[in-house]
């Protein structure tokens, strides 16, 4: 239990990057859709480079698994993504995320009345403590005026990345994680492409290439791999819980590289997110 919570709480902080790297690109003048295919281009080619060396196994996939990956990469990471980076167009990032991170809440009501998982006290007290953290860690999304675009792509993006999380449980079952999240991440960056109508290398500036390059490895390659490991060993419901300290991370992010000030309603929302993730399942972190 304790390697599946590791893999969460790393994988959500691989993740943490993202909208930071995303309010950088769109400082540079890339829309969501360019942004994104530059992200899920070279996110598949780090993986691939990885796996070439490390295990080519892992790139000999079954029918099964490209049927599957290419449903899950093409329908819910691609528009989970594209849902996400289209909202902070219209709404602050702070905003975008804390809508986001009502999706503990989502899992945990999918996994119990479609999945019938046994209904667990420790896991409400998680997520409702969870959700009153990220209110007050997030609270300058109650002080500005909301665009009703931005807030209908940033539900549906949580909608999306809530059920996204437990197909990905259900369907990816019994596949091996490492070809899975290789997959996914091919298929999530045909979709782009597509969308895009074409690579977008064409013509690219360095600071772009260098924007590309982390975006590809860290909020995509590598916190993918974590991620379908992590819900492979603890489910996508326990997963959804520990990975909440995403938040905390973005946080810390933002105060060190966007020069956002942190003030104590933040600090308080903190303390009750990570009173959420750990007080309630202290059992499970010992084991």
């Amino acid at each position: 239990m304790f390697q599946g919570i590791l893999l969460a709480v790393l994988s959500a902080s691989c993740y943490a990057t993202l909208v930071i790297f995303g309010k950088v690109g769109l400082s540079m003048g890339l829309s969501a859709v360019p942004l994104l295919t530059l992200r899920f281009e070279f996110g598949t080619l780090a993986l691939f480079l990885y796996f070439l060396i490390t295990d080519r196994k892992v790139l000999k996939p079954s029918l099964s698994l490209l049927l599957k990956t290419a449903f899950i990469g093409i329908f819910f990471y691609t528009g989970q993504s594209l849902l996400l980076f289209k909202s902070i167009e219209y709404i602050p990032a702070s905003t975008a995320s804390l809508i986001l991170y009502f999706y503990p809440m989502m899992v945990l009501l999918i996994s119990i009345f479609f999945l019938r998982e046994k209904f667990a006290l420790s896991s409400l007290i998680s997520v409702v403590l969870i959700l009153f953290g990220c209110c007050l860690v997030f609270y300058d999304a109650f002080l500005r005026q909301i665009s009703a675009i931005g807030l209908t792509y940033a539900v549906g993006a949580m909608l999306m990345f809530s059920t996204y999380l437990v197909s990905s449980q259900i369907i990816m079952k019994k596949e091996n994680s490492s070809s899975a999240s290789f997959y996914v991440m091919l298929f999530t960056c045909l979709g782009f492409i597509t969308l895009n109508g074409g690579t977008e290398l064409s013509g690219i500036t360095q600071n772009k290439l260098i924007l590309a390059v982390c975006l590809g490895i860290i909020p995509s390659a590598i916190a993918m791999g974590l991620l379908y490991k992590g819900i492979e060993k603890i489910g996508a419901a326990y997963f959804s819980i520990f990975s909440s300290i995403e938040p905390v991370v973005t946080l810390i992010l933002a105060s060190v590289f966007l020069d956002e000030k942190i003030v104590s309603y933040q600090i308080f929302g903190v303390i009750l997110l990570v009173a959420g993730i750990v007080a309630p399942n202290m059992k499970f972190i010992r084991g």
